[in-house]
């Protein structure tokens, strides 16, 4: 690029950018562009956007869908006061169970979910184990069972195993909701492989899930 001295007078007094025209083989057309603060300001007051009032929250995902909760034995709708189990003792706070009690303790009472359906015997899901790898380590089976149900309820006071069964080459274990039995076949299929299958039947709200091993 040519130093100033080789630029016309014209662009010598303003300070600015140049850019170069190819007119010919060897002739050049020197131009002065917008000086450079010019160009800075100019792109600055692009990219900034004037808003007004409070700024609008991101939101993620998408904003028409909306959780629906299948669960008979949920309210639909939050309470605004504390309550807790007569049954298990866990307390109900801003729509969610949890353990441990408020201070001060919620005066208020009522029967969770998971207690309702053991009262009612009226499981959410079901483990059917069978095979004869199975049979022959049944103790195993169990014992990791609820391992993985100690797991799940300490930080979800509703997933509980409601009843186990052996009866012939099966093994049968009721849960209180649909989400441990997937936790309890990925835990099996994870230790011992075999075939897992797991079915959900959304409009009867419940969870099906068998796993199987031969040797």
């Amino acid at each position: 690029m040519p130093t100033s001295s080789s630029l016309p007078s014209t662009h010598r007094s303003t300070p600015g950018l140049v850019e170069r025209t190819a007119t010919g083989s060897d002739n050049y057309v020197w131009r002065r562009l917008a000086p450079l603060a010019d160009i800075l300001r100019m792109s600055t007051s692009k990219r900034s956007v004037k808003t007004r009032g409070r700024p609008r929250r991101q939101k993620f995902g998408n904003p028409r869908l909306e959780e629906q909760i299948h669960d008979p034995y949920r309210s639909s709708t939050k309470l605004r006061t504390p309550r807790r189990c007569p049954g298990c003792g866990a307390t109900y706070l801003r729509g969610h169970w949890r353990w441990g009690g408020l201070t001060p303790p919620a005066t208020a009472t009522m029967v969770c979910p998971a207690c309702h359906r053991v009262n009612d015997r009226y499981p959410a899901g079901e483990v059917i184990v069978s095979g004869s790898f199975a049979m022959a380590h049944a103790d195993e089976i169990l014992n990791l069972l609820r391992n993985v149900e100690a797991t799940e309820n300490r930080e979800h006071p509703l997933h509980r195993i409601m009843d186990v069964r052996r009866s012939g080459g099966t093994i049968e274990v009721t849960t209180t909701d649909v989400h441990l039995p997937r936790r309890m076949g990925h835990a099996l299929e994870d230790a011992w492989h075999g075939v897992l299958k797991t079915h959900y039947d959304e409009q009867g709200y419940y969870a099906r899930v068998t796993w199987e091993r031969n040797d």
